[in-house]
């Protein structure tokens, strides 16, 4: 009898223990603490960088310099009679002022000279004042061209540039101004702007058509050309 007693009052501890649960359950209770936020998975470290442009494909203003830059940073030397690898060592380039841009820009025709550079399936012509990190300034009277790198001042017409110089100076950064009568060497009124027609303002979005995948995405039956009046493809 002393143990029937003792899991009756057993019972009736759990069900008082239960009960608020339950009513907690039906008719809600406080709400249960935040769940801490999820930090976000770090980039594995064998990670693809984001690709480079190709050979007479779309390439962006910084792609231009970084391409630019890395003549510059491996010390290539002018030499019109020589060629040289781009950074990704699948094109060579000429090793001098048109030869660089032909390069920094990642033309597919590596021998371009400045004339060819001002030709309207490559470039257009802007004005000065419009000029923007990755354009160029050429002169074809002289033969010279550079790569214009970015304004100090646009009011007072004063910049910086990179160039293919001259077997002096190999590849060189200046700054130059409108308002000198030279630059890089050359009479400054007789160069003007350039921009290639491929390049990109960094953040454009290069629309990529969507692959054909004919077996999730089963693209439309061709409209048939001999169908009779009212009748539907099948």
């Amino acid at each position: 009898m002393h143990h029937i007693i003792m899991f009756g009052a057993y019972c009736r501890t759990r069900a008082l223990v239960a009960l608020p649960l339950l009513v907690t359950a039906v008719l809600g209770g406080p709400a249960a603490p935040a769940a801490e936020a999820a930090v976000p998975a770090a980039a594995p470290s064998g990670a693809a960088a984001p690709p480079f442009s190709e050979a007479g494909g779309s390439i962006t203003r910084s792609e231009v310099l970084e391409r630019a830059e890395d003549w510059y940073d491996r010390g290539v030397q002018y030499d019109q009679g020589a060629e040289a690898p781009d950074r990704e060592g699948t094109h060579d380039y000429r090793t001098d002022c048109s030869g660089m841009v032909a390069m920094a820009w990642h033309l597919p025709n590596t021998d371009v000279d400045t004339d060819t550079l001002d030709r309207r399936s490559v470039t257009g012509r802007i004005e000065r004042d419009n000029l923007l990190p990755g354009d160029a300034l050429d002169d074809t009277d002289d033969g010279h061209v550079v790569l214009f790198t970015g304004w100090v001042s646009r009011d007072a017409g004063t910049f910086t540039y990179i160039q293919m110089a001259n077997s002096n100076s190999d590849m060189a950064k200046d700054t130059g101004s409108f308002a000198d009568p030279l630059l890089a060497g050359h009479p400054t009124a007789n160069y003007f702007a350039l921009r290639y027609n491929r390049i990109l303002d960094d953040g454009t979005p290069v629309v990529v058509p969507p692959a054909r995948n004919l077996d999730r995405y089963p693209w439309p039956v061709p409209w048939p050309t001999n169908r009779r009046a009212g009748e539907w493809p099948r």
